[in-house]
């Protein structure tokens, strides 16, 4: 069993908490429109508490334990029941973060978090990660919105 991560942007948690009603999650299209309902990216080997901690320790050079114990770092927005999926919260910081680093600072925060995460992610793979992820985050704060996580288990 592994977990879906895919991470989008929303105005406020309560519009975040209607992706719970969308079959696929938010990166899959409205049948309707043939496009998503939320600017999104699927990012698979990235969890919304560990992974995203590490990155937030790396981009503010504060400590795991500091950004980890932000009310915001992976708070539950809304779940639809034990099993999932869930919706989780990024803090802002991170996305502050994100969105005002520059290509050769990404490139730097990838390489230094491949030291903190997992022993089976490389720095290429977490900047494979980075890249879309800061980009949705520019475009969150450009917007005024947050980020979110939803995160479901799949087979």
């Amino acid at each position: 069993m592994g977990i879906r991560t895919d991470y989008f942007a929303a105005p406020t948690d309560e519009v975040a908490a209607t992706v719970l009603s969308t079959p696929g999650g938010p990166t899959e299209p409205d049948l309707r429109t043939d496009r998503p309902r939320f600017d999104a990216v699927a990012l698979p080997s990235v969890d919304p508490f560990v992974m995203l901690g590490g990155l937030a320790g790396v981009l503010s050079g504060r400590p795991y334990g500091e950004v980890t114990a932000h009310p915001r770092h992976g708070a539950l927005v809304g779940a639809r029941g034990e099993e999932g999926p869930w919706v989780v919260s990024v803090a802002q910081t991170l996305v502050e973060d994100l969105a005002s680093a520059g290509p050769a600072r990404l490139a730097a925060a990838a390489s230094d978090w491949a030291g903190t995460a997992a022993r089976t992610a490389t720095a290429a793979s977490l900047a494979a990660a980075l890249l879309p992820l800061a980009a949705l985050a520019a475009r969150a704060a450009d917007a005024g919105h947050g980020l979110y996580c939803w995160t479901s288990l799949t087979d």
